[in-house]
């Protein structure tokens, strides 16, 4: 006799309530864990989204850093050439020194512009996990990116403390000794090797903030540089090196 016709009817009733139970009981758990793993992805994609979204806004303000230094790049190397020929020539040169740089302002002997080159919203979406979120090659790209950022935040920094040195030069009744002479010509030199760390880095920067999207048009980059917080349009070399401001054959993750 089979099992099941063994069992009364108060007991098969009671199995058969028990199994109904437990099974109502499980549905209610996946259905549970089903919903909190959707309501994470919902909450996920939203800071995924948002994590884009400034990073997008924090993109077109590097974009403009990088684009200033590619276009003011040359002007301040030509700067540099003098102020090696300079100090070559002193004491002999007694003419102060030029306002500017062709074209671009220069107020003292050699000053760069000293930018925010900032990797905080990155390392935000690092810090709270939105990156894992993003597509793999998407977050991939943004990490080589904001390192490359990083890198321009430290030449900068190493160019504003090398750049403090070159002040004794706007004295035109300066007398140097060999040593100081010396010195200074180590100053420009490691100054023009930082100045064309910071273009290369910056036509980087481009082509990977064009890889993903974010690179603003020539047009308004050019607009926002000629503003009173750049005047990078004023270097004579600005339009003509813009042009092509994408380092085109750079490493880069789109094949």
């Amino acid at each position: 006799m089979p099992a099941e016709a063994a069992l009364t009817p108060k007991v098969r009733r009671r199995r058969r309530r028990f199994l109904a139970e437990y099974v109502i009981v499980v549905a209610g758990v996946l259905t549970a864990l089903a919903a909190e793993q959707a309501a994470q992805w919902l909450h996920w994609q939203w800071r995924a989204r948002g994590a884009e979204r400034d990073i997008r806004r924090d993109l077109h303000l590097t974009a403009d850093l990088a684009s200033e230094r590619v276009a003011i790049g040359r002007c301040l190397d030509g700067r540099l050439t003098l102020l090696q020929r300079r100090i070559e020539a002193l004491p002999a040169t007694t003419t102060p020194l030029p306002s500017d740089a062709d074209g671009f302002p220069m107020p003292f002997a050699y000053r760069a512009p000293s930018r925010a080159w900032n990797a905080e919203v990155w390392d935000g979406a690092m810090a709270d996990g939105a990156w894992l979120h993003l597509k793999r090659d998407r977050a991939r790209a943004l990490s080589l990116l904001y390192l490359t950022v990083r890198s321009s935040r430290q030449a900068n920094i190493d160019e504003k403390h090398e750049s403090s040195d070159l002040s004794v030069l706007e004295d035109t009744d300066i007398a140097l000794s060999p040593d100081k002479r010396i010195e200074l010509l180590q100053n420009v030199a490691r100054l023009k090797r930082l100045n064309g760390e910071l273009t290369s880095l910056s036509r980087q920067i481009l082509r990977r903030i064009d890889d993903l999207g974010y690179l603003p048009s020539l047009a308004d980059t050019e607009r926002r540089l000629a503003g009173p917080h750049s005047l990078a349009m004023n270097c004579r070399y600005a339009r003509e090196d813009l042009k092509d401001r994408i380092l085109q054959n750079w490493f880069t993750l789109n094949r």
